[in-house]
């Protein structure tokens, strides 16, 4: 059965929209890529969360999907009723909204979202320039490419700005945003690939700021230590090679 967006869940949504306190599903494959950010938002902020993993993806979960890709978002309310959110950018943007990762203004959301969109950047590299080529000469260019290019440019431009921020361990004043979890969840796949040959603590103070400040969340370091984000690990590496 073809599936639309359900108009008649409106005022559901709008009422639920800016809730915290509801319990919130994700569903993805066990590997990080595009739902490491919707999970790590989750667990950044505390959230009533868990992982979902499809049984069946081609015979059962595809068929019941709004695109048939993932990730999905469910979200329950005290009442029992589901709110479902698909597609990666839009589940990210509505989390960062719920919980409050914007900023204090539009000012604050132009920068952080900007910000976010240069850090996808690195990301899809990786995801569809490395690992998703399948001739071993050419994925090993784009491997090089992305260790002598992507990398040495994504720190120049992003070191750059959280310096003017302060070096404070945030993209943007003096909270926890959008961008600096996005940011954790890059760095784990480009130290993947380049260890901290080229961003570490003495040399990109203000790139390592933004780790540390994100790694140091009790939430988030209980998910990152947890059995099932190593697992997730595990699959990364044996799908994507990273």
């Amino acid at each position: 059965m073809t599936r639309t967006i359900d108009n008649t869940t409106r005022a559901l949504f709008n009422e639920n929209a800016l809730k915290q306190d509801n319990t919130f599903k994700i569903m993805y494959f066990k590997v990080h890529a595009l739902g490491a950010n919707a999970r790590a938002i989750l667990a950044a902020s505390g959230a009533k969360w868990e992982c979902v993993f499809p049984k069946d993806w081609v015979n059962e979960e595809k068929k019941s999907t709004l695109f048939g890709v993932l990730p999905n978002l469910f979200e329950a309310t005290s009442t029992g009723e589901v709110i479902e959110v698909a597609e990666s950018d839009a589940i990210e943007s509505y989390l960062s909204r719920k919980f409050n990762l914007l900023g204090n203004d539009a000012f604050d959301e132009m920068k952080i979202k900007a910000f976010c969109c240069s850090i996808q950047s690195a990301s899809n590299f990786l995801l569809i320039k490395v690992a998703g080529i399948k001739d071993p000469e050419v994925k090993a260019a784009m491997r090089t490419q992305f260790i002598e290019t992507t990398v040495p440019r994504f720190v120049t431009y992003h070191e750059r700005h959280l310096e003017a921020n302060g070096r404070n361990g945030h993209y943007v004043g003096d909270k926890l945003s959008y961008a600096d979890i996005k940011l954790a969840v890059v760095l784990v796949s480009i130290f993947s690939v380049t260890g901290e040959s080229q961003i570490n603590k003495q040399d990109t103070p203000a790139i390592w700021a933004v780790w540390e400040k994100v790694n140091a969340i009790p939430s988030y370091a209980k998910w990152v230590k947890s059995e099932e984000y190593q697992a997730v690990s595990e699959g990364n590496l044996q799908l994507l090679g990273y």
